[in-house]
C-alpha cells in the first residue's frame, strides 16, 4: 500500500502543479515520504495535516510521515498516547497525512491562498481509499487546522471542545469528553481530536491528556 499511495500522490501532485494558482505554494523538490504502518493489528489511525516544516533544509530529512521513523518530540507524544491506549506504535498504528505534499511554508503562514479550502478536495478521495484498508478503525487527528478541513460546517472546530472545555476550566469540573461521529466528517469515520504536539504543553491539555486518552481507549470499538 505504501508504494500505491506514493504513486497516486504523485499523480495528484502533478495535477496541482499544473494549476498556476494552487501550484505556486507547493514545494516539489523532495519526494513524497512513506506512510507509517505498524507490523501487527492496526487499532488506531493517526492523521496529520501535512509534511511541511518551516526550515527548508530539514524537509529533506523527512522520509516517513510525522517523522515516526526517528526519535523526536512528535514521536514521543504519539508513543505517550499509545501507552495510555495500551497499544504500541510499532505494531498498532497506521499514520498518514491529509495533504501528502510539502508546501513552501507551513500552511498557516501562507496568506495568498487558503490551502485547506483549495487543496482539500484533491486529496480527499485518496485518503478515503487509504482508510478503507481499516474499515472499522477510528482516527486520532492532530491540530485544529486539520479538524477544520475534515469536519462538516455545522461542527465545532475547536479541539478543546471535545476535551471538556468550559470557561471556568481552571476551577470547575470538566464537561463531557466527546468523539466526533462519522456522519459529521468528510472521512465518514469516528474521530478523536488531539492538539498538535506543541500545544500539549498548554496547561489545559497536558492536565487532561491521560484522561482523554482513557476516554478514547474506552470508545475505540463502540
Amino acid at each position: 500500500m505504501k508504494e500505491k499511495v506514493k504513486q497516486q500522490a504523485q499523480r495528484i501532485l502533478d495535477k496541482l502543479l499544473s494549476d498556476t494558482k494552487i501550484g505556486s505554494v507547493i514545494d516539489d523538490s523532495n519526494p513524497t515520504p512513506d506512510v507509517f504502518c505498524g507490523t501487527g493489528e492496526i487499532q488506531i489511525i493517526i492523521l496529520g495535516q501535512d509534511l511541511t516544516v518551516k526550515d527548508e533544509q530539514s524537509r529533506k530529512s523527512i522520509t516517513t510521515v510525522l517523522n515516526l521513523d526517528k526519535s523526536g518530540n512528535l514521536k514521543r507524544y504519539i508513543e505517550k498516547i499509545c501507552g495510555y491506549l495500551d497499544i504500541t506504535l510499532d505494531e498498532n498504528i497506521y499514520a498518514t497525512n491529509y495533504f501528502k505534499n510539502f508546501f513552501i511554508q507551513p500552511p498557516t503562514i501562507i496568506k495568498n491562498i487558503n490551502i485547506f479550502r483549495e487543496h482539500r478536495l484533491y486529496w480527499l478521495d485518496l485518503l478515503k481509499e487509504e482508510l478503507a484498508q481499516f474499515p472499522t478503525i477510528p482516527i486520532i487527528t492532530l491540530g485544529e487546522p486539520l479538524l477544520e478541513t475534515i469536519l462538516k460546517s455545522s461542527q465545532n472546530k475547536k479541539v478543546r471542545t471535545y476535551w471538556g472545555y468550559n470557561s471556568d476550566w481552571k476551577t470547575s469540573i470538566d464537561g463531557p469528553f466527546q468523539s466526533i461521529s462519522p456522519k459529521y466528517t468528510y472521512l465518514e469515520r469516528k474521530v478523536f481530536p488531539f492538539p498538535h504536539q506543541p500545544s500539549i504543553r498548554k496547561k489545559f491539555y497536558y492536565e487532561r491528556l491521560e484522561k482523554y486518552a482513557t476516554f478514547v481507549k474506552s470508545h475505540m470499538t463502540k
